[in-house]
This record gives C-alpha cells, structure tokens and sequence, in this order.
C-alpha cells in the first residue's frame, strides 16, 4: 500500500497547537469528569497522532481513538489507535458517551455510512462533537496557496546556499499529479472541487446530512481561530494571532454538537 510521506516536525507542532486548543473548546460539551463518578467512554473519530485522545484520557475518559491504516500520522502516533475500514465502526451499539472528531468528517468517503454508526453507537441522551472547516476557511485557502508556495521557493533557495539535511528542504514534485497540486489550489476533502468545497464546508449542507441521519443539531458555533488548510504560515502565527484574524477573516472551523433525535414509539 502507497503511503503518504511522514509529516514534518514543524507541521506536527503547529497542528498540536491548533488541536489542543480546539479541543479545549469542545470538551466544554463532554459530560464532565469527577472524582469517584461515572467513567465516561468516548470515541474519537479519525484520531491522527492521537494527540487529542491521550488529553481526553489524561482527563479521566476512557477513550477508543480510531483511524484508517492509510492516515499519513500512522508513524508518529503517541495513543494507541484502533484502525478500521473507514465504513463500519468496531463498537457495541449504545456504548459512547461521546463521539469526537476534528477536521475529519470533510475526509470520510462513505460519510452517510460513517454518520449512520456513529448514530448507533452513541447511547442515547450522549452528545457528538465535530468540529468542521467553514467556507471562509476555504476561500482564504486559495490566496494561502500561493503564500504557501512561495514560501516553500524562498526556503529552497535559502537552504540550498547553507548545509542543511535534506529533510530540511520542502518537498519537490515528483508526479505530474503532485506538480498540478502545487502549481494550483487542490481540494481539501471528498466531496466537491476547490470551488463548490464552499457549500460542502456550509451550515446548510451539514446540517443536513446530520439530520438526515438521526441527530439534530443543539449547539452551532465558531471556534474562534483563523488558519488555512495550506497552513502557510504555520508555526509563525501565535494562537493569540490567530484569535485576533478569525475576527477579521472568520474562523476555520465551526463547532457542531449534536444529539440523537427523540424517538416516536408506536
């Protein structure tokens, strides 16, 4: 199988930091832990490094993170991850007390299938909490590119003129499929292309597609950070810096928390 190249260590700080921080925004909708209390379980979905689960584990839940084998994190993992087939979640009906994903429901091929499990794994009166980008997200995504390309030329030239590792230097096309990505603005997900990702990142579309598989939508808001999935400037903006943009430009992603539609018995 044909696997992503490993990401860079400056790319895995940057995302720890955002992660961390977006999480701390939605653990504000997890049933909270106390001392001697109930044991809460929750699912993460598409868990990455597993960096968001250890934090929920460290916190006092237990925590079933999982993942597809083909995720280009699989090598620098810091949680034990379950894989799974990215279709049929290896979970007892009604066992989760709360289902989580960041930035990952965008990426899922069989999304109705996905929603459909996650319905039926989470027990009833339990809470899902996705965090998913937002149009503005992928509008400034498109002008990010070509910052995020220049930067990479500036760093090859500069590298070039010192004795830097290799791994030090941005990486080259090497298909012609990889040198279109980098000469223009690719998709970020599944569905749509670089443009029509607009309406697939909008409230309306997903809000849709989770009531249509069983939830309604009980909470709705931003998570008050700006970045773009070019992530040009990376590390070089402070969380503090980002705060500030999202109220400028609008924030990356919005915060869904969801519940299970009441049932109609007879």
């Amino acid at each position: 199988m044909n696997r992503s190249p490993l990401p860079r260590q400056a790319h895995l700080d940057f995302l720890d930091k955002v992660r961390v921080f977006e999480l701390h925004k939605a653990m504000k909708f997890f049933p909270s832990v106390g001392l001697g209390e109930k044991v809460y379980q929750i699912m993460e979905l598409g868990s990455g490094t597993g960096k968001q689960a250890k934090i929920l584990s460290d916190a006092g839940y237990e925590v079933v993170a999982l993942d597809v084998d083909s995720s280009s994190y699989r090598s620098v993992r810091c949680f034990d991850v379950v894989e799974y087939d990215g279709k049929s979640i290896p979970l007892p009906s009604l066992s989760q007390d709360v289902v989580f994903s960041s930035n990952v429901l965008e990426h899922v091929v069989d999304l109705d299938d996905v929603l459909s499990e996650t319905c039926r794994v989470l027990r009833d009166g339990g809470v899902c909490v996705h965090l998913i980008p937002t149009p503005s997200c992928r509008f400034w995504t498109l002008f990010a590119h070509y910052l995020w390309f220049a930067r990479r030329i500036l760093q090859r030239v500069i590298l070039s003129k010192g004795n830097a590792n290799a791994l030090d230097f941005p990486r080259a096309p090497t298909t012609f499929k990889s040198l279109i990505w980098t000469l223009f603005p690719p998709k970020h997900g599944e569905r749509g292309n670089t443009i029509s990702e607009m309406y697939y990142y909008s409230t309306r579309f997903w809000v849709g597609k989770f009531e249509s598989s069983g939830f309604e939508v009980d909470v709705l808001e931003s998570n008050d950070l700006f970045y773009t999935m070019a992530n040009s400037l990376g590390s070089y903006l402070s969380i503090s810096s980002r705060q500030f943009l999202s109220r400028l430009f609008g924030s990356a992603c919005r915060v869904y928390v969801l519940k299970k539609k009441a049932r109609i018995d007879g």
